[in-house]
């Protein structure tokens, strides 16, 4: 993993990473609500110093890069998970090529 980027940063993507898989009722998912508290919990205040912030940052963008990656595992699992038999033309058109034109209108 890179270098971290901002706490908020990363709040607002791992949030948004939750919505993705929570679907429309996400502010209702217990992933959600305990994001927001464990990042109110551990955010540096005036009155303390939290010294699990650094650790509390990291562990957040390594559950983004998990929800990530499953996410966009997913995709393309559906998009290219083997669904029977595929025509030429179909197979052809998954890899970005057009089959040949045959002569006199066959094809």
């Amino acid at each position: 993993m890179a270098a971290l980027g901002a706490p908020l940063r990363t709040l607002r993507a791992l949030l948004r990473e939750v919505r993705h898989a929570a679907g429309r009722s996400y502010r209702d998912s217990p992933a959600y609500r305990h994001v927001l508290a464990a990042f109110r919990a551990h955010r540096v205040t005036s009155e303390k110093l939290c010294r699990a912030q650094q650790e509390l940052h990291f562990q957040a963008a390594t559950y983004l890069c998990l929800l990530r990656s499953v996410r966009e595992h997913e995709a393309l699992h559906r998009e290219y998970h083997g669904r029977g038999e595929r025509s030429p033309q179909e197979v052809a058109g998954l890899v970005g090529f057009r089959l040949p034109q045959q002569p006199g209108g066959k094809g």
